[in-house]
């Protein structure tokens, strides 16, 4: 009589039947077994660092996008005192028109937040004074000094605002 061989790789997977049998196979392959185990373990490990990931993640990704908000709105404050002086070399003296420049060029930002200076200095030496009568002549100095209050959307390590602020003089030809 001839003795057959059955191989790892003829024996049939765990619930189906046996080969001229209708009955399932009661007893479980413990290969499979394993195999199912090791991949529930890697997705409970995948799991678990996504989950100790996502957090850090976020918090990278607030910050950027509060340091991209915070430098717009660094950058518009440095334009707009440049625009009030560049007005106020061209138009001397009209503070208001010079106040209004700079509140048409800071429309992005929230506009109670904003402060703004205009003031008249005289070269006196090799210094600046303040002007006297009268002001805005030609050889003076108009400053435009724009303060702008930032309150930043996720707090961190800075603290919960930032005093962004740009000085602009020009001289009055």
């Amino acid at each position: 009589m001839e003795r057959i061989l059955r191989t790892h790789a003829h024996r049939p997977r765990t619930g189906q039947a046996r080969p001229g049998s209708c009955v399932p196979d009661a007893a479980p392959d413990p290969t499979t077994a394993s195999r199912q185990s090791a991949r529930r373990r890697r997705g409970g490990q995948s799991l678990v660092e996504f989950a100790v990931v996502l957090p850090v993640f976020l918090l990278i990704l607030a910050g950027i996008f509060d340091f991209g908000l915070g430098l717009y709105s660094q950058m518009t404050v440095i334009n707009a005192a440049r625009e009030g002086a560049r007005l106020g070399v061209v138009d001397p003296g009209n503070v208001s028109a010079i106040d209004a420049r700079v509140q048409a060029m800071t429309a992005g930002l929230d506009q109670s937040q904003l402060t703004t200076t205009v003031s008249c200095l005289r070269p006196s030496g090799s210094s600046f004074v303040a002007c006297s009568s009268p002001q805005w002549q030609s050889g003076d100095a108009v400053v435009v000094k724009v303060v702008y209050d930032y309150k930043m959307l996720w707090p961190l390590a800075l603290g919960n605002h930032l005093d962004l602020s740009s000085t602009v003089q020009m001289r009055i030809e």
